[in-house]
């Protein structure tokens, strides 16, 4: 070794992460190098100097281990020395009585010194030849720097640096009961829910039929922006753009009509429908089959559906329940056909009859009932083979009318990545097995990532096809639409809801028509946000959507005199934005909780970590955001393993388990996706990307209902700030009133806000150019608060500022009551002196006086100052 990197790389790294008893075991996690580190000034005098060691072990986000490397023959004892200085400054960072960095080690290839960072004298001096685990002293060593022993440090430092407990305001308003309360549901949406769910989540075949053939709404192909760059490496553009014909209308899907034409032609093929989440691919293949097809077609084709949704994923599974889904289907797509009937039954196997009858048959002839008793052994016998049963079943469904049966394989593109695959597999082997054509929904996630792959790669490019999602808005409304004119088919029918007092109030389908119009308007007519916050926390997915429409509709915050206003306004009047913030927030809840909420609470951190965190979840989605066209990932440019966001916000001191542990909590809430759409298990090796429900909560931090609503479910270090929000939330009265919204916003932002900056501030203690603060920023928060604080307070924002308590200012006398006397400070601002702070009596004075008044207290979100009369007035 000649050179401080030989030393570096050929003696400490390996010192550093070689397994006990050769080395002290610290994962490469853990050891940040001289790349990344930050220069400190230590000494004193002459002597002084910026400084960095070559290595700083961190544990939770903890530095705890300095490492200083030395060219062979330098001096060790001053790199020892300097080690300890910069360990001290470090020290600092962290206020009294709080030193994590406890151990230094400076090395020259030769020689290893190794002690305490407050300690002048190194506890061990071993040379080479001595580092071997037979040698005492260096096992000594070896287990005393182990990274056991650097994270039971670290663990005894967390304890001291944490809080002995934490406050949630939510879990402060009384007990389990008063924490858990719901608001109930409002009887005149529940009706709605009940009367309509056919029309807004459709089951039954022919609840679909009714869907596609009265309210379907089509979507157009467009033109996906490609950025210049992308054009130069075309294999970004992703293959379902290049392999899968897109289909320009779906109301006429000439592209598919025109291959069905074929007819019987398009047997043992396999047609693929290849579309995005919530494309409305099952709605469509309907839509198709009952109206879109020319009549001959129509007459042409005999559909049998399965929903895959429900199919077993093993391969030893999946084929035997395939053989009876079958034989179901195609008993469904003829429900005037009994398929138990005899004489249905001779013409399914009219085939195999006649080989009975030909053969052993023929020696019963004459003989009715042995003739009838041994053909009905024998139709016994082949009706326990599934798989024949189920091949005749298909060629008797084709032979009527000679129609082509095409096998729908409904929902299959809400499987995961592998169960979608394994759907195909199934499809290619429905169409070698059965005289049918099978049409298969894949999610284009899946055909991107695995075109070319089996067994995708058997998949013909002139039998896949493309579609658009239709716009959500339109669905709804046209969903809607049908609901009220069925209403309209009864328009005297008679209702009732029931009051809080228990009364009954009764109205008519035409109430009920108004109420659905005024949700509807509420919804996507007053505020352009609250459609994009309802599409993108259903994921763009429809029936999702449509779940928490109705539950929208049913919601108890919707008060019974909202319910006066919209039908006295016959449908034209739409709920306060606040109130539909309110009602998407807390369903049924009267305060929020991230846990039974369609909203994710992004700064909810677990205090039984051994470093509660607030900024796992909000610091994912913002990376997860920033991956640019061509960036980090696999296959497609917009995934990233989740290895490298863990690698992002671990200096925050995240352990791999909480942070695995908020990245499912993300996938479960639809807020991340895997690339195998997997809802759980996600792991670090895992690619992933952020979801349209991820980027509307991104968007939802500018939403000042959701701040607020955050506050009363985070956990807060200061019992009295906490304290302060559940008082306010307790009283009903206020809970939602602008001052309280205002007051708990602007608390938890403060809050947060001094909690990202502790991060900040001791990430750069020893690390420099820390990307974390991008991630973590809580910027946003504020001026979301202040804005709306200024929207609120009007001529009252910055009063505190302007006059501060124990000052003199002059103001006008406005108003005199028994009570105290009005001093207007400024135009809007206006303060009271109360009778007890006067030096006379209220009469004393007259409107139009000029007075010195004191500042006693100002309450800016009250609108109140409380003034006296100063002694010289």
């Amino acid at each position: 070794m000649k050179s401080e990197s030989d030393v570096e790389q050929k003696v400490i790294l390996p010192l550093l992460k070689d397994a006990a008893p050769q080395g002290l075991g610290i994962p490469d996690s853990w050891i940040s190098t001289k790349v990344s580190i930050k220069s400190i000034t230590i000494d004193k005098g002459k002597s002084k100097k910026n400084y960095f060691p070559d290595f700083v072990v961190s544990v939770y986000g903890l530095p705890v281990l300095i490492v200083e490397a030395k060219a062979p023959g330098e001096d060790l004892v001053e790199a020892l020395r300097e080690a300890r200085l910069y360990a001290a400054e470090v020290n600092a960072g962290y206020g009294p009585d709080v030193d994590p960095v406890k151990f230094v080690i400076a090395c020259d290839g030769n020689r290893i010194l190794a002690g305490w960072s407050n300690s002048a004298s190194p506890d061990f001096d071993i040379k080479s030849e001595r580092w071997t685990p037979t040698d005492t002293e260096y096992s000594l060593f070896s287990e005393k720097y182990s990274s056991d022993k650097l994270a039971s440090w670290a663990l005894e430092v967390l304890k001291e640096l944490r809080p002995r407990r934490y406050w949630k305001p939510r879990k402060l308003v009384g007990g389990i009961a008063a924490q858990e309360e719901e608001v109930g549901l409002n009887s005149f949406g529940v009706t709605i829910k009940s009367d309509f769910r056919e029309l807004f989540n459709p089951e039954t075949i022919d609840e679909r039929d009714v869907i596609a053939r009265e309210c379907y709404i089509p979507s157009r192909r467009r033109e996906r922006y490609v950025d210049s760059i992308d054009r130069t490496f075309k294999a970004i553009i992703p293959p379902s753009e290049k392999n899968a014909k897109a289909i320009d209308d779906t109301s006429s899907p000439d592209e598919i009509i025109e291959k069905l034409k074929y007819g019987q032609r398009l047997k043992n093929q396999v047609m693929l429908l290849i579309g995005a989440a919530g494309a409305g691919k099952t709605t469509f293949v309907d839509h198709l089959r009952v109206k879109a097809l020319p009549s001959d077609l129509r007459e042409g084709t005999h559909w049998v559906h399965i929903n895959m949704n429900v199919a077993p994923v093993g391969r030893d599974e999946i084929y035997p329940w395939l053989r009876k889904e079958i034989q179901r289907g195609a008993e469904s797509a003829f429900p005037d056909v009994n398929f138990k009937n005899i004489r249905t039954i001779r013409k399914i196997f009219r085939r195999k009859i006649s080989e009975f009858n030909e053969g052993v048959g023929s020696l019963y002839q004459g003989s009715g009932e042995k003739y009838n008793e041994k053909l009905a052994d024998y139709i016994s016998e082949f009706l326990k083979d599934d798989h024949f049963v189920a091949q005749s079943y298909c060629s008797y469904v084709s032979s009527r009318k000679s129609g082509l049966v095409v096998i729908a394989l409904d929902n299959c593109d809400k499987r995961s990545m592998d169960e979608q695959l394994l759907m195909f597999e199934a499809a290619q082997w429905i169409r070698n097995e059965f005289d049918a054509m099978v049409f298969l929904p894949l999610r284009e996630e899946t055909y991107d990532n695995n075109l070319g792959l089996p067994p995708l790669d058997t998949a013909l490019k002139d039998m896949s096809f493309r579609i658009e999602p239709p716009r959500f808005d339109l669905i709804l409304r046209s969903r809607v639409d049908l609901a009220i004119s069925k209403l309209e088919e009864d328009p005297d029918r008679k209702f009732s809801y029931d009051l809080p007092n228990a009364m009954k109030v009764s109205y008519t389908s035409e109430d009920k028509a108004y109420y659905l119009t005024s949700i509807l308007r509420s919804i996507f007519d007053t505020d352009a946000s609250v459609r994009r916050l309802l599409i993108g926390l259903s994921g763009r997915n429809m029936r999702r959507a449509m779940e928490i429409f109705l539950d929208f509709c049913s919601s108890g915050h919707i008060s019974e005199d909202e319910i006066v206003k919209i039908v006295q306004s016959r449908g034209e009047y739409a709920l306060p934005m606040s109130m539909v913030s309110r009602v998407i927030l807390r369903p049924k809840k009267r305060y929020y909780d991230s846990d039974t909420s369609y909203v994710v609470n992004l700064f909810s951190a677990d205090i039984d970590d051994p470093r509660p965190n607030f900024f796992v979840r909000v610091g994912i989605l913002r990376y997860l955001r920033s991956l640019g066209e061509i960036g980090k990932g696999s296959r497609l440019s917009k995934y990233a393993r989740a290895m490298d966001i863990y690698d992002a916000l671990r200096p925050m001191g995240l352990e791999e388990k909480a942070f695995t542990r908020e990245l499912n909590y993300l996938v479960r809430s639809h807020c991340v996706v895997s690339e195998d759409f997997r809802m759980s298990d996600v792991s670090l090796d895992d690619l992933v990307t952020i979801g349209p429900a991820g980027r509307t909560h991104i968007y939802l931090m500018g939403n000042i209902q959701y701040i607020s609503a955050v506050s009363e479910d985070t956990w807060f270090r200061d019992q009295s700030l906490a304290r302060s929000i559940s008082d306010r939330i307790r009283n009903h009265a206020s809970q939602f009133s602008n001052r309280t919204v205002v007051q708990n916003a602007g608390a938890v932002a403060d809050f947060l806000r001094a909690q990202s900056e502790e991060v900040l501030d001791r990430i750069e203690l020893v690390h420099k150019d820390s990307s974390l603060s991008d991630l973590i920023s809580t910027s946003n928060l504020h001026a979301v608060v202040d804005r709306k604080e200024r929207e609120h307070l009007g001529a009252w924002a910055g009063v505190e500022v302007r006059f501060l308590a124990g000052n003199v200012y002059d103001g006008l006398v406005v108003g005199i009551k028994n009570f105290g006397v009005f001093v207007q400070l400024e135009n809007g601002v206006d303060g009271m002196i109360h009778v007890s702070n006067l030096l006379g009596r209220p009469s004393d004075f007259t409107r139009g006086d000029v007075v010195s008044v004191k500042i006693e207290k100002v309450d800016v979100l009250g609108k109140k100052i409380d003034l006296a009369l100063h002694s010289n007035s």
